[in-house]
């Protein structure tokens, strides 16, 4: 069935920064990972970001603290953290975007290469249809081993996930009536897909590159 999505990305957009950022920094509040793992985490993300380290790499040293915890821990520490460190950061015209393409019937998908298990609280807050974000692998009691399971969803494996996503919904986006949100250079595969592609605080590279998309627009939200 031909449906009309909205495909959100969300840090950068929904929210401001990288929210394994905040994730890390709550850890190390909460006593979760020591001074030590902080610096390892932070060198790790330097690394990254000199190109010397893969995403993959770097999220499982970043993420490294969960493995081993039971669903149930694990459970808690997510609720505690979108509590105290998500929810508190959303750009409230984006939520309001979320809400206008949900009053319109819109099919309204989160495509973000945040980690899937701390994203799940916005499914049921922001009433998204489904979250396709970068997974973890997990062990058969459904605990986090501290692996990622397969790539990065940035660049071109947003459109692959949401291929794959739809392929298995038996459905297909409807390019002409379809919006993509997104701040980065990261996202522009996936605002490619829609005919009506949205730079949220795009950097400069997106800024440049939208210049030349066919009905593309350019938007600023404010912080909460």
């Amino acid at each position: 069935m031909v449906k009309t999505y909205a495909l959100f990305d969300f840090d950068g957009t929904l929210i401001r920064g990288d929210s394994i950022v905040w994730l890390c920094r709550y850890a190390f509040v909460r006593g979760e990972i020591g001074l030590g793992e902080l610096f390892a985490i932070l060198w790790a993300s330097v690394r990254y970001g000199l190109r010397l380290l893969p995403a993959e790499r770097a999220k499982e040293r970043a993420l490294r603290f969960l493995a081993g915890k039971s669903r149930a821990e694990l459970d808690r520490f997510v609720a505690d953290f979108y509590a105290a460190e998500l929810a508190p950061r959303l750009r409230p015209e984006g939520v309001a975007a979320i809400d206008r393409h949900l009053a319109a019937g819109h099919e309204v998908l989160l495509v973000s290469a945040s980690s899937a298990f701390y994203l799940e609280p916005l499914k049921a807050r922001l009433r998204l249809t489904d979250i396709i974000a970068t997974r973890l692998d997990t062990d058969a009691n459904g605990a986090l081993t501290g692996r990622v399971c397969g790539d990065n969803c940035r660049g071109l494996q947003k459109p692959l996930r949401l291929a794959e996503y739809l392929a298995a919904k038996g459905d297909r986006l409807d390019f002409e009536t379809s919006t993509a949100y997104g701040d980065s250079a990261g996202d522009l595969a996936m605002l490619r897909l829609c005919a009506h592609p949205v730079g949220v605080n795009p950097k400069r590279k997106l800024r440049r590159a939208l210049r030349g998309l066919a009905g593309a627009t350019c938007v600023t939200w404010r912080e909460p």
